[in-house]
């Protein structure tokens, strides 16, 4: 096979789970940069694993779960990372999801500021429960899609995400979220 049919194979299979893979990275990362990344990580193993994949019923579900799982990894590698990783901020790279917008600049303002308390309260919680929810609740994917990406039961999802939906609650109603976490950094914890 040649390498532009092979490229063009790989496309086919990809690009209908594309949207779906950035939004996703996005909501797991915070960051458009890092997604970008995870779905490039994504990509490359998908490419490995193309004449597998072709054959998949659901694969859309099989690159989520390689998604959830380099996130997962990186994110516990990065704890033991001595460096601790500055927070890129919320669509402060996307200026033009206003530009053509009819919303007064009040409400502009408000709605940042929602989306700020949102994102704050999920760095709260553990990347597990926060990835969770985000998939969910954001994502839409099902209990089902859920247990076949991460490898948990259909119990014990729908158990971490009411707790993680939860706290989510409490710190959303609490002022808390504004001040920011301090963490220690190379010491003991």
């Amino acid at each position: 096979m040649t390498a532009d049919a092979r490229k063009a194979r790989f496309e086919a299979i990809l690009r209908p789970h594309f949207d779906t893979l950035y939004s996703a990275a996005r909501r797991m990362t915070l960051s458009p940069v890092d997604a970008e990344d995870l779905l490039q990580d994504v990509a490359l193993k998908a490419f490995e694993k193309m004449d597998e994949l072709e054959r998949m019923q659901f694969q859309r579900a099989w690159l989520l779960r390689v998604m959830y799982n380099k996130f997962i990894d990186e994110h516990r590698s990065s704890k033991r990372s001595p460096v601790d990783q500055a927070a890129t901020g919320v669509d402060s790279d996307e200026p033009d999801d206003y530009q053509h917008s009819d919303w007064l600049p009040e409400e502009i303002v408000d709605r940042e500021i929602r989306i700020t308390r949102i994102i704050m309260a999920m760095k709260r919680l553990d990347s597990e429960s926060a990835t969770l929810v985000a998939l969910r609740d954001i994502e839409g994917l099902t209990i089902a899609e859920l247990e076949e990406m991460t490898g948990l039961t259909s119990g014990t999802i729908k158990s971490k995400l009411h707790r993680s939906r939860a706290r989510l609650g409490r710190l959303l109603s609490s002022d808390a979220i504004l001040k920011p976490e301090l963490k220690a950094v190379g010491g003991a914890e």
